[in-house]
C-alpha cells in the first residue's frame, strides 16, 4: 500500500519548533518564578533527613510515640512541599491547554492534513508536542543538575558557617 503524505512546509515546522521551544522556556521561567528553589531544597533536605530519621527508628525498633512524633513533623513538610510544587502547575497547565485547543488549530488548521516525517508522520500538534517533550526533558535535566550544584553550595556553606560558629563559641 502505498502511503501518501502532503509534506508539512519547513517554515511552519520551524514556525512550531520555535512555538513549542518559547513555551518550554516561559514554563520553566514560571516554574522558577512561582516556586521558590531555595527553599523547595531547604524541604526536599529536610523531609529526607525527617525520612531517614523515621527508618533507622523503625530498623531499630523505637517506639510508637517516637515514630509517631516524627512523622507529624515529617507530614507538615511534605505538604508544603507538594503545595509549592502545584503553585506553578496552576499557571502553566491552563497555557497549555490554550495554546493546545486554542492558538495552535487557529493559526494551523489549514496544516491539519500535512505531515512531516520523523520516525512516524507527525501533523502539527504532533511536532508540537515532540518538540515540547524534549525540550521539558532536556530542561528538566539541566534544571535538576543545577539544583543538585546550587544545594551542594549550600549545604558546604552551611557547614562552614557552622564550623565558624563553633570555632568562635570554642575561643570564648
Amino acid at each position: 500500500m502505498l502511503l501518501l503524505t502532503v509534506a508539512l512546509p519547513s517554515n511552519i515546522a520551524l514556525v512550531l519548533v520555535a512555538l513549542a521551544l518559547g513555551y518550554t522556556v516561559l514554563a520553566v521561567f514560571l516554574q522558577r518564578k512561582l516556586s521558590n528553589p531555595k527553599k523547595m531544597r531547604h524541604l526536599q533536605n529536610r523531609s529526607n533527613q525527617l525520612s531517614k530519621e523515621l527508618r533507622e527508628m523503625m530498623k531499630n525498633k523505637a517506639p510508637q510515640e517516637a515514630m509517631a512524633q516524627k512523622q507529624k513533623e515529617l507530614m507538615p513538610l511534605m505538604s508544603e512541599s507538594m503545595k509549592t510544587q502545584m503553585k506553578p502547575m496552576l499557571v502553566v497547565l491552563p497555557l497549555f491547554f490554550l495554546v493546545w485547543y486554542v492558538l495552535l488549530p487557529m493559526t494551523f488548521a489549514q496544516y491539519s492534513g500535512d505531515t512531516i516525517n520523523f520516525i512516524v508522520p507527525l501533523g502539527y500538534r504532533g511536532l508540537f508536542f515532540l518538540v515540547l517533550f524534549v525540550g521539558g526533558m532536556v530542561s528538566s535535566i539541566s534544571i535538576m543538575l543545577y539544583d543538585r550544584k546550587k544545594a551542594k553550595e549550600e549545604a558546604r556553606s552551611e557547614l562552614a558557617v557552622g564550623n565558624v560558629i563553633s570555632d568562635q563559641a570554642t575561643k570564648q
